[in-house]
């Protein structure tokens, strides 16, 4: 019963947990990048910033959070490993696991891209940060979702497992028999 609900827990807090952290990726990627076209030219208009924040959501945005799910996958169970061995900060350790997570898939795409660098807000040292904070607020997200979700699937669990012990006693209760009844 503890496994089963642990389990179905972190797979539940586990999508929208790499969905917001791809969002806010893709949406401090497009600023940044904002940034640098503004800092050569002319500035860029609210309108034509939304416009491109929509397009980058769109077609940078999968991609980034393709990039998200599998340095989770990664560096999730390493947080749970050291969170059992450490027995606290769960949610310390979650959201530093989706940050360090996020820095080294950074580091190994930049290192096989064959332009200098596949994400161009990872250019600077600040851009780094800011896109990795989209790891440490994804984390964090988890962290607090997947405690959320095995709270309620134990109460659930226990609740249906009292029900079925309640459901046995009652059916194991003796009846009066046709014959007792007669009497």
């Amino acid at each position: 019963m503890k496994h089963t609900s642990h389990r179905l827990s972190y797979l539940l807090a586990f999508l929208p947990a790499v969905i917001i952290a791809g969002i806010l990726g893709s949406v401090l990627q497009t600023q940044f990048n904002i940034l640098a076209i503004s800092a050569i030219g002319p500035a860029i208009d609210l309108q034509t910033r939304l416009d491109s924040t929509w397009y980058d959501l769109l077609h940078f945005g999968p991609l980034f959070t393709a990039m998200v799910a599998v340095a989770f996958i990664v560096a999730l169970p390493v947080a749970h490993l050291i969170v059992r061995i450490q027995r606290r900060q769960f949610i310390a350790w979650c959201a530093v696991a989706g940050a360090v997570s996020l820095w080294a898939a950074f580091l190994v795409a930049n290192h096989f891209a064959p332009m200098p660098t596949l994400i161009a807000a990872t250019r600077t040292t600040v851009g780094t940060l800011f896109m990795t904070s989209s790891g440490l607020v994804g984390g964090f997200v988890y962290a607090v979702l997947s405690r959320h979700f095995r709270k309620r699937l134990i109460r659930k669990l226990r609740a249906q497992h009292h029900q079925r012990i309640q459901d046995n006693v009652t059916s194991a209760k003796p009846t009066k028999t046709d014959s007792e009844s007669r009497s």
